[in-house]
């Protein structure tokens, strides 16, 4: 019986649960359960605690006031936790915003029955008018005067899709919500110092979204509706010299073409009032523009025409001239970190307002009034929504058939742009907005890489090293994160594909070609390996040498990151440490600020590959040097780095 009654104990197995008492369950013990004092607390003479059986309802989901915590949970809850993520909903606010379609709403007004929109104040030409500065400029919220301007584009500027036949001759697509992945990130270290001024609901955007739509429409409108007849791919013995503009050739429309509509369709920006400025602040800005911006954009032009040339062709075309001044009054403020962007705002509305009625021309004067404003954008946004800012200039750079060598003007006009793409390229991953196989008259790589060595000038040799970056991110724009450092790059179909291969190897080929044919003035005056100090010192005698030799070293460490397995390079190459090395080394030695501001990128690919705090700290300190001195913006990319060092 005896034996029976333990078969029948050991045949009955005792369900584990986690209903111990709280003594028992703090210090992992098994608890026996027995209440109201457990068999172990008993003997260890140790105090008994239970805890209520609590059964979760989800009708009894209701929150615990500040009130109710422990001093302990609000010490905690008051503070910021070292890693977090917040909802930023803000891509489907501009997706909505610049998507908006009345149809959609069921709002199908004949034309008579749309509201009638407010016409501009001034003409074309009515430049000559200024408007007292009123509060409106600087308002960092949608008020009523924004909200008309919101409402005013939704009713009539943003176009339908282009029919079947434009799109077969021009690619164009507002983004996406996958697009506008890249445009506004979710808040991370660069979203903790973004200071952009292109925010939803500002006057900043809004005047950004009305040129952008209209550069749109345009490019839409006046698209053939047939191919032309192919013209072959022009020799260029030379780089060429300084040209005719072009204005007439690039305009294929008339103003009849323009609707009342259009012309009055940026009535809002000039509502609310103009700046007027006294003699000696357009003075001031005048001489920032030519001390220290034009420079920057100058870089790689040796004939300077955004020195010389644009602020000629402003006397005669007041948009340019407000573009000019808009972002030079930009920089100032980003420099002394002003928050009073009433000025810049007032100029930059003007600049937009009176370049609009004239989009349809195409002239150069016209774009080169765009490029400016994307400088300004640039300097000025968020960097990771530059590609926003960039793609309506890229659109009409790119139908009005301007390319790299072009000659004079155009020519610096495309390269300023080609700079500020590739840059953006970098920042999301991404091939460049004007397709690189329609930056030269070329039919392919090798031919275009002839019509470089064939040109004449060190400025074109540093152009052809921005190409054959823009070529790269062509190349691996498959890599989702193709600029950071992040382990070994993993081999994918696309590595082990042989049209890859071959196409790697040959981008790679005309790189290192271009390293071994620079001429003269792209080499280094003077080169020292210091032991004191972190990195070498490298010494060029002009801002096309500095920037032109980054972008070989940033294009070399992005190439042999992704290099496909089972090739081999002959002679065996520099390492990526050696130009991640070089790149830093080359903006710590060179202070030229054109330079600087196209480096911001470079630095941050190289500076993942620094590892001692020497180095790490030279280039922060390189970063806050940079921004002080240009107002251009780095804490972000700083950020980066310090986050990836840990």
């Amino acid at each position: 019986m005896k034996d029976t009654n333990g078969a029948e104990q050991q045949g009955v197995k005792k369900a584990r649960t986690r209903s111990g008492c709280l003594n028992c369950k703090s210090k992992r013990r098994k608890c026996d359960e027995i209440k109201p004092v457990c068999a172990r607390c008993n003997s260890k003479g140790e105090k008994c605690e239970w805890g209520s059986r609590i059964i979760f309802r989800a009708e009894n989901n209701h929150g615990v006031t500040g009130s109710h915590l422990s001093g302990q949970q609000r010490a905690k809850s008051s503070r910021r936790p070292p890693r977090f993520e917040i909802k930023d909903v803000t891509a489907e606010v501009i997706r909505d915003y610049q998507h908006y379609d009345p149809v959609e709403d069921g709002a199908e007004q004949n034309e008579d029955e749309r509201p009638p929109t407010a016409q501009s104040a001034t003409t074309a030409g009515g430049h000559g008018i200024h408007f007292d500065t009123g509060p409106e400029w600087h308002k960092g919220i949608i008020d009523g005067s924004n909200a008309n301007g919101l409402s005013h584009l939704q009713q009539n500027e943003i176009e339908p899709p282009p029919s079947d036949t434009e799109a077969t001759h021009i690619q164009i697509s507002l983004p996406t919500p996958e697009d506008l992945s890249y445009i506004w990130p979710s808040p991370n270290a660069n979203g903790l110092i973004d200071d952009s001024i292109f925010l939803p609901g500002s006057a900043y955007l809004d005047a950004h979204s009305t040129l952008r739509s209209h550069l749109y429409h345009e490019v839409r409108s006046n698209a053939p509706t047939r191919h032309g007849t192919p013209e072959p791919p022009r020799v260029a013995e030379n780089w060429p010299s300084d040209t005719n503009s072009g204005e007439e050739r690039r305009s294929n429309t008339n103003e009849s073409d323009i609707t009342e509509d259009s012309l009055s369709a940026d009535a809002q920006l000039v509502q609310a009032g103009s700046v007027q400025l006294s003699e000696e602040e357009e003075f001031t800005l005048w001489k920032n523009w030519l001390d220290e911006v034009a420079p920057w954009l100058d870089k790689f032009d040796s004939q300077r025409h955004f020195q010389h040339t644009l602020p000629i062709m402003a006397r005669s075309h007041e948009h340019l001239r407000y573009s000019i001044l808009a972002v030079s009054a930009r920089q100032l403020e980003r420099k002394e970190h002003s928050r009073h962007t009433e000025r810049s705002l007032a100029l930059y509305q003007m600049a937009i307002h009176l370049v609009l009625p004239q989009l349809h021309t195409r002239s150069t004067a016209v774009i080169a009034s765009c490029v400016v404003l994307c400088v300004l954008e640039m300097l000025s946004s968020a960097p990771k929504a530059w590609r926003q800012h960039l793609d309506g200039c890229a659109h009409l750079i790119e139908a009005s058939g301007i390319n790299g060598f072009m000659g004079g003007i155009d020519q610096a006009l495309f390269w300023c742009f080609a700079r500020m793409d590739v840059c953006g390229g970098l920042i999301a991953s991404m091939k460049t907005l004007i397709p690189v196989d329609r930056w030269v008259p070329g039919v392919d790589l090798e031919a275009d890489v002839d019509l470089f060595r064939r040109a004449n000038g060190y400025d074109a040799h540093a152009c052809h090293a921005v190409y054959l970056c823009a070529q790269a991110l062509d190349l691996l724009a498959f890599r989702p994160h193709l600029a950071e450092r992040v382990g070994e790059s993993p081999p994918s179909a696309v590595h082990l594909d042989n049209a890859y291969a071959s196409r790697w190897t040959e981008l790679w080929r005309f790189i290192e070609d271009w390293h071994s044919r620079r001429p003269p003035e792209m080499l280094p005056i003077s080169s020292i390996n210091s032991s004191e100090r972190p990195f070498p010192m490298v010494l060029y005698s002009n801002p096309a040498a500095i920037s032109g030799n980054q972008l070989y070293h940033t294009a070399s460490i992005l190439m042999m990151r992704h290099k496909p397995s089972g090739v081999s390079i002959v002679p065996k190459p520099r390492s990526i440490f050696w130009h991640a090395r070089q790149i830093c080394a080359i903006s710590i030695s060179n202070d030229h600020h054109g330079a600087w501001t196209n480096s911001i990128q470079p630095i941050w690919i190289a500076g993942q590959w620094m590892s001692h705090p020497t180095e790490q700290k030279a280039i922060l300190e390189l970063y806050e040097r940079i921004e002080t001195e240009t107002g251009w913006g780095t804490k972000w990319r700083a950020e980066d780095l310090k986050e990836f060092w840990g």
